[in-house]
C-alpha cells in the first residue's frame, strides 16, 4: 500500500456518516432514451386505451397515466430496496445499508455506471460497490449538469476505496484477468475506482469502462 492509499481516519468524522445516494429517478429520467420513454408510453397506452373502450383520447390519456405511473413508483421502490441509504462508520470500520452491515474491508466489488450525454456534453457517472451477499451502495459520482461531490464527501468515499478489497471478477475461462475488462464490462479494481472517485473522468476523458 503506498502512502496516498495509507488510511486517514484521523482527519475524517467520528461516528456513523450518511453517503450521498444516487438519485435513480433523476438519471433515469435524464437520458435521451428514457426520457422520450416517459413522454410516449403514456401517450401510446392513452391511444390503445381509447380506441379499445371508444372515449376520447383525453379520457384514454388519464387512464393511461393511471397505468403507467404505479409501474415507475414499483421500479422506484424496487431500487430504492436494491440500494437503502448507505452509512459508514471508520471507527468500527462498517458500511451499514438498511439493516445490512459489512465491514469496509468486506467490500469486494465495485462498479461504474456511465452515461455520456453528447447535447449537454456531460458525463453522468454512478459508482455501485458492496460486499457478495451483503449490503450495497451507490453514489453519484456525477450528476446530469456535470455537478460531483463535495470535497468531504469525496473524502470519505475515497477512504472507503482504500480500506476495501475490491477486484474484478475473474472468470474460469480466463484465470488471468487478461479479458476482464471484457467480460465484466463496468467493474472496477480498487485502484480504478480510487481513481475514478478523486478524479471522475469528463465526457473529454477516455472513458475507464466499457458499456455493457
Amino acid at each position: 500500500m503506498s502512502d496516498t492509499d495509507a488510511p486517514n481516519t484521523a482527519e475524517l468524522p467520528s461516528g456513523w456518516l450518511r453517503l450521498d445516494r444516487a438519485g435513480w429517478w433523476g438519471t433515469f429520467a435524464s437520458t435521451p432514451a428514457n426520457g422520450v420513454l416517459l413522454g410516449i408510453v403514456p401517450l401510446q397506452v392513452g391511444s390503445y386505451i381509447a380506441q379499445g373502450l371508444d372515449i376520447s383520447f383525453w379520457w384514454g390519456l388519464l387512464i393511461g397515466l393511471g397505468v403507467v405511473l404505479p409501474v415507475l413508483l414499483v421500479l422506484y421502490l424496487v431500487q430504492r430496496l436494491r440500494y437503502p441509504q448507505p452509512w459508514v462508520n471508520f471507527d468500527t470500520g462498517q458500511l451499514r445499508a438498511g439493516r445490512r452491515v459489512v465491514f469496509i474491508a468486506g467490500i469486494t466489488w465495485a462498479r461504474l455506471d456511465m452515461f455520456d450525454h453528447r447535447r449537454r456534453h456531460n458525463r453522468m457517472l454512478r459508482l455501485r460497490f458492496g460486499a457478495e451477499g451483503g449490503p450495497r451502495a451507490s453514489v453519484r459520482l456525477r450528476g446530469r449538469s456535470g455537478q460531483t461531490p463535495a470535497a468531504a464527501v469525496t473524502e470519505v468515499l475515497a477512504q472507503i476505496m482504500r480500506c476495501s478489497s475490491i477486484a474484478v471478477p475473474l472468470s474460469s475461462d480466463d484465470p488471468t484477468g487478461r479479458f476482464a475488462r471484457y467480460n465484466f464490462p463496468g467493474f472496477l479494481s480498487r485502484e480504478d475506482a480510487l481513481e475514478v472517485v478523486l478524479n471522475p473522468p469528463t465526457i473529454d476523458d477516455p472513458a475507464p469502462v466499457l458499456i455493457a
